[in-house]
């Protein structure tokens, strides 16, 4: 063997060894997430500008928020939410406030402004499984609560494949793109049928997460951007207090709780004609009335495990899905119709003069239109 070919054969070694040492120091997608959560756990306050994204069957919207937080020990902690900009124009310039024991959510476009505790708020957003266009919920994790970062990427894990995808920048950072690829006979049946993929952002500068995104399932698609922030510099404690404009309709959670109603009381309190479905899937039985501050809901159980909603109000006061659905014609007029990716769930929504309706639930698109075209 000649001196150069020793020469090149000691070259290719080197480069070998080199590629390998940086492979090794490269770290996990499971240390970056680790790094991420404990980093996280730092943080005492923050202030950030976000831009989000939400495509639904139900809803299409964008828009930016400007959010300050800070931490609690003893309790939920404080947030200040501001909406800067919004493609929903009910949504202009709403803002939520909570300093942890009152919160406050109030919009401009209807001088309301919305009071409880936050415990309040979460039981009504928990709830919420009741209202008009019930469709691609997301399932809820069932599971111990994780008491160390290593527990939660464990937990993760357990669930979902964790890859790397290459770097972006975020906020002005260089950020590494974790993917969470579901594992489908680790997730509940109805996410697995949805499908699609989780997407974080991880700084590698400050090892803070900088944005998110849901792709590729059948509920949808959300991302959420972070366009600037800064932790840890002190927030001011004015900004966790909401003074009620003067002239401002003040409603208060309790008084957005659904109110279960009979057949005769729904049809004495409407302020319309209240319908009822004459046909309905074999072995269905209505279970409930609930009136949501003025639109009722009829909660229907399936002998199968299964259900579904019919619900009326007034096409003001409830929010109508979306035109990306399929145009369907059905009592003399032109509604849009959503299924879920597996066939197993389906919204049906129209209007009939400032009446608003929807079916919604564990039926086929034949049922749902069945159901509408009965009521009387």
């Amino acid at each position: 063997m000649n001196r150069n070919r020793i020469l090149l054969l000691v070259g290719v070694l080197i480069v070998v060894a080199a590629i390998s040492a940086f492979m090794l120091m490269q770290s996990s997608p499971e240390d970056i997430l680790t790094q991420a959560i404990e980093t996280s756990q730092t943080v005492n306050d923050g202030h950030a500008i976000v831009a989000f994204e939400v495509d639904s069957p139900e809803q299409d919207a964008s828009g930016t928020v400007e959010v300050w937080a800070r931490s609690s020990e003893d309790g939920p902690g404080s947030f200040r939410v501001n909406v800067l900009d919004a493609s929903e124009a009910d949504a202009q310039g709403a803002v939520i406030v909570s300093n942890g024991e009152t919160l406050w959510a109030y919009s401009p476009s209807k001088n309301e402004v919305f009071v409880g505790t936050p415990e309040e708020a979460k039981a009504l957003m928990e709830n919420s499984e009741f209202a008009p266009g019930d469709f691609g919920q997301m399932p809820e994790y069932e599971g111990d609560k994780p008491e160390t970062a290593e527990e939660a990427v464990e937990q993760i894990t357990e669930r979902f494949n964790l890859s790397l995808s290459g770097t972006e920048t975020v906020a002005g950072e260089n950020s590494q793109a974790l993917v969470f690829e579901p594992i489908p006979e680790q997730m509940p049946p109805e996410f697995s049928a949805a499908g699609g993929l989780f997407n974080m952002w991880v700084s590698q500068d400050s090892n803070l997460p900088l944005a998110g995104s849901y792709t590729g399932g059948s509920f949808g698609e959300f991302s959420a951007t972070v366009v600037e922030y800064e932790v840890n510099v002190g927030v001011d404690d004015a900004l966790f207090t909401f003074d009620i404009p003067a002239g401002a309709e003040v409603v208060t959670f309790a008084d957005l709780e659904p109110k279960s109603l009979t057949l005769e009381e729904a049809g004495a309190n409407a302020e319309f004609t209240f319908l009822i479905p004459a046909e309905t899937p074999e072995g269905a039985t209505l279970v409930d009335i609930l009136d949501v501050r003025g639109t009722l809901v009829q909660r229907y159980t399936l002998p199968e495990g299964g259900s579904f909603t019919v619900a009326q109000g007034i096409s003001e006061e409830t929010s109508i899905p979306a035109d990306e659905g399929q145009s369907v014609e059905l009592r003399g007029t032109t509604g849009q119709i959503f299924e879920s990716e597996d066939g197993g769930k389906v919204l049906l929504a129209w209007t009939e003069g400032d009446l608003f309706f929807s079916v919604a639930g564990d039926l086929t698109p034949e049922q749902a239109l069945g159901i509408a075209e009965s009521l009387q």
